[in-house]
């Protein structure tokens, strides 16, 4: 029986690695070449699409690392003042190509466009209409979800109801995406944008283990039918395997910067090209983050002896328990950090997050480490001449301040 079984996890294994052989993905892996990926959340409304997400993925396979960077579906991406060009925003440039091509062209066209946009060659395109959204997250089973603020929002029109209190979820697909789509808050579609952030983090926390298995069949059937990619399933394959072991050592989120603008009687987010470019800057050097390679470990950041030394940081209340910004700042100060502002938040947050200010994440991850916090964002911001920002949720371990060094 053991000879038998044996024949059989070896004959599992010579599967597996023929599959992965004629994965594009995993040569390029093997290689070491960064690999940038395009992905697209998209409905399919009067003969083209709509953008509600668009995600620059950019995967640095020497260290694991991903960076994760949100394109605003109002960015303005094509005008010309003096030739008097009609601006266009990302989202009616991907309308208006679908429309004209069909979607698998029309993607092409769209993607042409980002490229141009961004100064970036992407290797690989997916594009997921919102049925399919539903049916993949049914297939995976429930995902975690923290409802921060209230989300209500009824459109009769679209048939679209929307309606949660803050609270924790176990989310079905429908209710996944009317939580990543609802933008009817006060921050608007940046809100919306760091909601589909915290999204994909529960998504790779949760959902690449052992139970994707049972999900494969559906998985199937639906990169057959209803996905529009250039990604052969033997990349998904791979690509589903180098997402089940990320940590959150080894993801940065970031948000194309830019502002709000008002062009004619459209409203536009125009890019900050300076920002934008340390963003890319950041990218272009993310080997250098983690190197060299670190074992795999755990998503939960573990609390472990360290010092802070060179870093700066401000510290903010958002927990709802007074007095937690100022303890907390003499708390890092005995760590060597140079705290060099404490206040409020201003609004109440649920979970304690560190937010990396320029582009070292490291410095964060050293941060979070300490605070034993698993939530690590990036959101650059050097008028703010620190190296980190530390968010005091209503889960912070109030004990931690009076532990000893």
């Amino acid at each position: 029986m053991k000879k038998v079984f044996a024949a059989f996890v070896l004959f599992l294994a010579a599967l597996a690695a023929a599959l992965f052989f004629r994965s594009g993905f995993f040569l390029k892996c093997v290689r070491g070449e960064r690999i940038n990926m395009l992905l697209v959340g998209a409905d399919q409304v009067m003969g083209g699409s709509h953008s509600d997400v668009v995600l620059w993925l950019s995967y640095e396979p020497k260290t694991r690392f991903i960076d994760i960077v949100s394109v605003p579906r109002d960015v303005l991406i094509k005008w010309d003042e003096q030739r008097s060009w009609i601006p266009r925003k990302l989202s009616e440039v991907l309308y208006l190509n679908t429309r004209r091509y069909g979607m698998d062209k029309g993607i092409l066209e769209f993607k042409s466009e980002l490229e141009k946009f961004l100064g970036v060659v992407f290797d690989y395109h997916i594009v997921i209409t919102f049925d399919v959204f539903v049916h993949v997250i049914d297939a995976l089973g429930r995902i975690p979800v923290t409802v921060d603020i209230p989300m209500h929002y009824d459109d009769y029109w679209g048939g679209l109801h929307i309606h949660f209190e803050p609270g924790d979820y176990m989310m079905s697909g429908a209710d996944a995406l009317k939580y990543v789509r609802y933008r009817h808050s006060a921050l608007g579609d940046m809100g919306r944008i760091k909601r589909q952030q915290d999204f994909v983090r529960n998504l790779i926390a949760h959902c690449f283990d052992v139970n994707i298995i049972s999900a494969l069949p559906e998985f199937v059937r639906i990169y057959r039918k209803d996905i529009f990619t250039n990604f052969k399933w033997q990349d998904l394959l791979v690509l589903a395997d180098v997402f089940r072991t990320f940590d959150a050592e080894h993801q940065r989120y970031q948000i194309l910067p830019g502002e709000s603008q008002r062009i004619g009687a459209k409203d536009v987010w125009r890019l900050d090209e300076k920002a934008a470019g340390e963003i890319k800057a950041s990218i272009a050097g993310s080997e250098k983050e983690l190197w060299p390679r670190s074992k795999i470990r755990p998503f939960v950041i573990r609390r472990g002896p360290d010092s802070l030394e060179g870093i700066q940081a401000e510290v903010f209340n958002a927990s709802g328990t007074s007095g937690l910004a100022e303890a907390l700042s003499e708390k890092l100060r005995g760590y060597g950090c140079d705290v060099v502002l404490w206040g409020n938040w201003g609004s109440y947050k649920k979970y304690t997050e560190v937010i990396a200010r320029t582009g070292e994440l490291s410095k964060a991850v050293r941060t979070a480490k300490i605070l034993g916090c698993s939530r690590v964002r990036t959101d650059m911001d050097p008028d703010r001449m620190v190296d980190v920002s530390v968010v005091v949720g209503d889960d912070f371990p109030e004990e931690f301040l009076n532990e000893k060094k």
